[in-house]
């Protein structure tokens, strides 16, 4: 009894915790934990990337609903050797604070493979994009969209596309620079 107990009153407490430091100033990024060493510089390549091991828990805001907002955030997370959260950020907003926190919580709160290199579980940075979007009714599936719709859809899906560039672009930066670093450590043997 008292086992349990002191379980529930460590998860309240850890979920207050978690709550009081996703809350942020406007000014700077939504952010989780304390940002590691090397969290924004280049990664070593790994065997196997970092993944999830269920689907995130998305619980859409309340406020966002009613006001039928919907988005698209990108939370960056380091995700270390057992697989836990260490530090996440918001790397690209939704455009909406409460869609923003909901998918910092829902990252942080989710559960990660680690990624392996060398045969051995190690810490890493991983992208998630949590995506927002409001049911239709089924009348709506074969609605005529208007063009600002249509317009507002190119925009997110060119956003995600940009974003999904740049990872691509970053990923094959760093790629480069390890195996310059290579040749460079094979040269002088």
């Amino acid at each position: 009894m008292r086992i349990t107990f002191l379980f529930l009153w460590l998860f309240l407490f850890a979920m207050a915790m978690a709550t009081a430091m996703v809350t942020a100033v406007q000014a700077q990024p939504l952010s989780y934990g304390e940002k590691p060493v090397g969290f924004d510089g280049a990664q070593a390549p790994t065997d196997r990337a970092a993944s999830l091991n269920t689907p995130l828990e998305v619980r859409y805001p309340d406020s966002a609903m009613r006001a039928q907002r919907q988005g698209v955030a990108v939370v960056a997370a380091w995700i270390d050797a057992k697989g836990y959260v260490i530090y996440a950020e918001v790397r690209r907003p939704s455009g909406h604070e409460d869609l923003d926190a909901e998918a910092l919580r829902a990252v942080v709160d989710g559960d990660f493979k680690p990624a392996w290199r060398d045969g051995k579980p190690c810490a890493s940075r991983i992208s998630v994009p949590v995506e927002f979007r409001l049911k239709r009714s089924e009348e709506e599936y074969d609605a005529v969209k208007t063009g600002e719709q249509l317009e507002q859809e190119a925009e997110e899906l060119r956003r995600a596309r940009q974003m999904l560039e740049e990872e691509q672009r970053k990923l094959e930066e760093e790629l480069r620079q390890m195996k310059e670093e290579k040749q460079k450590k094979e040269t002088q043997k």
